[in-house]
């Protein structure tokens, strides 16, 4: 599918997250506010769960952990990122820095790991299970994922629920947790991750709906005006320590978290941003498939904007400005899960298969000048989506529509060539290397038109 890549709307973070964000965005020449933008809102997320929960207009308590996926290429500093957003949370850590072996004698409340880059989930009960109450598990490369979480596991922790495990003659029943989730991957290892065995049910089971995605690969690159600072000393981190300070005491004093509802300006605005997204499989044929999608979008709008209130001005509501920005972020994310899973439309089925279509023959011309292909060809061995009769006919219609193939005899489609276009010229051709002097002949040789040594 063709899409254009739409700015992340990194000043819906507000105040503190924004500036940090663009901070850590300008201090690297590929750095997309595709990738930094969600990352500081996962950090956010990760900071304000231990501490908040909220009020739903339906009378229920839900957590504010957000699960945020970024799919991004090689190079674009994803875990310099993730670093630096997370850095916040290390004086927490410190408390249990080494090796802990078992319970006796261990105090959550002192200090417990919180950023989690590698557990299995056997790892997470036991830590959960030793008192702590919330965790952000940060995964690289989505490796943990596959192998070692449980789906189920996954989606129960993001909905906040009570976790319950049987384990031969032990028994370990915890309530009351948060976990919040940061994945950030490569484009094909997500694929991998989809293709797997797992794959499927990571959606149908509701695991990859939970997901704030993002595709940063082609995204648009960060534009700043500013003098790059040190987001080592962004007040961000000072921000995190006070939040994780007051998880500390909840740990301390076995308290309970602070819950916040929404004012009524943002009730209404909730409600009808929900309503609208529910009902867009009945009235877009892009959203037909996006049922799973569409449903989440609503309670994540409403966790985001509750992160986005306490992170930058804790209230007991929030208002109606932060409500406004969850929404765009969410219609942000929901694009996005839209390019990501969303099914094609026959136009855009089209046009992305003459381009496939068309990869092959010039594939073929540079390797072996055959400028001809038969139908029948194409189909036995052509790109394996077009093998199928009705999609190959779709690439057919859609080279000659292009005018980059003409058929013979006309009007049959059974023989297909290659037409001379300035395209094809210009891509099935190679350029001529140009001779030219090497730069070391011309230092030794002629200069400013004098002899050299003269």
């Amino acid at each position: 599918m063709n899409w254009i890549p739409s700015l992340y709307p990194i000043q819906c973070l507000h105040e503190l997250g924004c500036d940090f964000a663009s901070c850590v965005a300008g201090l690297g020449e590929q750095t997309k506010d595709a990738l930094i933008g969600p990352v500081v809102l996962s950090a956010m997320s990760a900071a304000v769960h231990g501490v908040l929960d909220i009020y739903t207009p339906t009378h229920r308590v839900m957590p504010t952990s957000l699960y945020v996926s970024v799919i991004a290429g090689s190079g674009l500093g994803k875990s310099a990122s993730v670093n630096c957003a997370y850095q916040g949370f290390r004086d927490f850590e410190a408390g249990c820095e080494g090796r802990v072996v078992g319970r006796d004698g261990f105090d959550p409340s002192q200090g417990h790991p919180y950023r989690l880059d590698d557990a299995s989930e056997s790892g997470v009960i036991a830590l959960f299970g030793s008192g702590a109450k919330a965790v952000a598990m940060v995964l690289d490369e989505g490796g943990m994922l596959a192998k070692h979480l449980s789906i189920p596991g996954s989606c129960k922790r993001y909905d906040g629920d009570d976790l319950r495990f049987q384990r031969k003659h032990e028994m370990t029943l915890m309530r009351d947790t948060r976990t919040t989730f940061c994945m950030t991957v490569q484009d094909a290892v997500f694929d991998a991750l989809l293709k797997g065995k797992q794959g499927e049910l990571m959606v149908h089971s509701g695991l990859i709906p939970r997901m704030l995605l993002s595709y940063a690969t082609d995204s648009v690159q960060h534009i700043s005006f500013q003098a790059p600072q040190n987001p080592n000393l962004h007040r961000f981190h000072d921000r995190v320590r006070e939040l994780v300070n007051d998880y500390r005491t909840i740990l301390q004093t076995s308290g309970q978290r602070a819950q916040i509802s929404l004012s009524p300006e943002a009730e209404q605005l909730w409600h009808e941003a929900d309503k609208y997204w529910k009902a867009l499989p009945g009235s877009n044929d892009a959203w037909v498939d996006m049922e799973p999608f569409v449903h989440r979008a609503g309670e994540h709008a409403m966790r985001i904007a509750a992160v986005l209130q306490w992170f930058t001005d804790p209230g007991p509501v929030i208002e109606l400005p932060y409500m406004q920005s969850a929404l765009t972020l969410m219609e942000w994310h929901l694009e996005q899960a839209l390019m990501g899973f969303g099914t094609p439309s026959e136009e855009a089925q089209r046009i992305s298969l003459g381009d496939e279509l068309y990869a092959y023959m010039l594939r073929k011309w540079k390797q072996c000048r055959q400028g001809t292909f038969s139908r029948v060809q194409l189909q036995r061995s052509g790109p394996e989506q077009s093998r199928k009769l009705p999609y190959l006919d779709w690439a057919i219609d859609q080279l000659l529509l292009e005018d980059k193939v003409v058929d013979h005899p006309p009007g049959s489609r059974k023989q297909l060539i290659l037409n001379m276009t300035p395209g094809f010229v210009a891509q099935a051709i190679p350029v001529q290397p140009v001779p030219g002097r090497k730069l070391t002949d011309f230092l030794k040789g002629p200069k400013f038109g004098r002899p050299f040594g003269h």
